[in-house]
């Protein structure tokens, strides 16, 4: 995956809405709901609970989830 799915996936692991990604990573939320759907079907999962899944598995996103 390219580095920016990477970001995405580990936010989206995190909980953060599409709205909150874009917000952060200053692109559209559409934008990121392309590249959610992208990373579903890199990793194989039907859901963001699947890539929230993968990518604590594949060391995305580390650490404790903070509020």
């Amino acid at each position: 995956m390219t580095e920016r799915a990477i970001e995405i996936a580990g936010k989206a692991a995190e909980g953060k809405t599409n709205a909150d990604i874009a917000a952060e990573l200053f692109i559209s939320p559409g934008t990121v709901r392309t590249h959610v759907a992208s990373i579903q079907r890199k990793l194989g999962v039907r859901n963001r609970v699947g890539i929230a899944v993968r990518a604590w598995e594949m060391g995305y996103v580390t650490g404790l989830m903070t509020g």
